[in-house]
Parts: C-alpha cells; structure tokens; sequence
C-alpha cells in the first residue's frame, strides 16, 4: 500500500496516511461538494488496508468544519477500521476539537456513539 499525502485547500483537508505505521491524520477544512471524489482514494487505501492492518492503527482527526457530505465519507472511513478492531487489533480514534466549537464536538460524540472503536474526544 502507498503512502498518501494530500496537502490542504480552501475546501478540502490535509490528509496524510502512512499504512506502514499504521497512522491517518485528516486535518482541516472539508466542504467540497465533491467530497466522495475527495475521499475515494483514501477509502479504497483503507479497503486494502484491513486486510494487512498494523497494531495500533492510529487516527487523528482535526476538523476546523465538516459539511454533511464529508461526515458520510468520514463515517465510511472509520467503519471501514471497525473491521481492523473487530480483529482483535487495536484501532485509536482521536477526534480533535477547538474549546467552543459545540458542533465539532458534538460531530465527535455521535461518531463515538455509533462506532465501536477506543474514540477520544480531545479538547485543544
């Protein structure tokens, strides 16, 4: 699997997967309208991943916003890792917010609500 490494635009967030290590960081703005062309490439990078996953698979998430169609693709992404947990493989989720950003914090709570995965909300 390759690295990824995705620099960051007005619309889109940095994103930078490194498979060998386990590591995904996202980072940034994401309200593109085309957000599942955005996040095809990693979405299939993470398919491929499950399937040879490294123990712990850490993912940092730090979104300044996320539009309705970036949050599916994010919630497709980390059920995606859900199948690396369910392998008895520890996959970390560490879901970013700024002190204030209610709604940043509240996308974080209904992520960890949904998914089954070890998910820290972590204040900056």
């Amino acid at each position: 699997m390759d690295t990824i490494e995705i620099e960051a635009t007005a619309n889109t967030p940095s994103v930078k997967f490194y498979p060998d290590r386990g590591y995904l960081i996202i980072k940034g703005r994401s309200l593109s309208e085309k957000s599942v062309e955005f996040y095809r490439p990693l979405l299939n990078s993470i398919e491929k991943y499950v399937f040879k996953p490294v123990s712990p698979t850490v993912v940092d998430i730090h979104f300044e916003y996320l539009n309705t169609a970036s949050a599916k693709c994010i919630i497709e992404l980390l059920k995606r890792l859900e199948s690396v947990h369910k392998k008895d493989m520890k996959v970390e989720v560490n879901w970013h917010y700024k002190t204030g950003e209610h709604t940043m914090y509240q996308s974080g709570m209904d992520y960890k609500s949904i998914l089954k995965l070890d998910f820290k909300l972590v204040k900056l």
